[in-house]
């Protein structure tokens, strides 16, 4: 999890005792450590935390979950160095939306039967990812219930409406495509749980 760097980063404003932030890009954590110098950065994998148990009053991510194969193996980990009331807060791709992309042909199933299916996309600067995807929003919640959470709300957000006066020009295309292509189908869900 990296944080952005913005006048109005929410975690950083509530002013925690703690923030730890994790990746698996040494680059990305040479970065954000130059940013965030008050934040401790480790490399990690969100699939094996080793972090004690209960030591988080709060767990974020921010679409990178699903970049993991096994929702059970993930979850289990953030439930389990959660603190107890502890919250679960994190946007992921959308079934529907990413579904209908380059799907590989591949399938995990994990050891309770879940089948995900692996897909693959070009970011910007041509960077080739592979992302697993669940078949629906429902499939997601389950996952989440299924490690013991309580989900508080889930949703797919719609992009905020911003008058095209306060967007550089540059930008005022793009914003106008991802808000029609948002509208059709949604791009990413979002839930927000406790631990139980």
């Amino acid at each position: 999890m990296l944080l952005k760097k913005t006048q109005n980063n929410t975690i950083l404003k509530r002013h925690p005792r703690k923030v730890v932030g994790i990746d698996v890009s040494t680059k990305l954590l040479d970065i954000a450590k130059t940013r965030f110098p008050d934040v401790e950065f480790q490399k990690m994998e969100m699939t094996d935390l080793r972090f004690p148990d209960n030591s988080f009053n709060l767990i974020y991510s921010s679409l990178t979950f699903h970049y993991a194969k096994d929702w059970d193996i993930l979850l289990s980990g953030i439930y389990r160095v959660l603190k107890e009331n502890g919250e679960l807060f994190f946007s992921t791709h959308h079934p529907v939306y990413w579904g209908s992309k380059g799907s590989t042909g591949n399938k995990y199933t994990n050891a309770r039967g879940i089948v995900v299916t692996e897909h693959t996309a070009i970011l910007p600067a041509d960077i080739e990812i592979t992302y697993y995807n669940h078949i629906n929003e429902d499939a997601i919640r389950e996952a989440v219930e299924h490690a013991g959470f309580k989900i508080i709300k889930s949703f797919a957000p719609s992009v905020i409406d911003i008058p095209v006066g306060e967007l550089p020009k540059k930008d005022i295309v793009a914003y106008q495509k991802i808000k029609i292509k948002n509208e059709k189908m949604p791009l990413f869900f979002i839930i927000k749980a406790m631990k139980k």
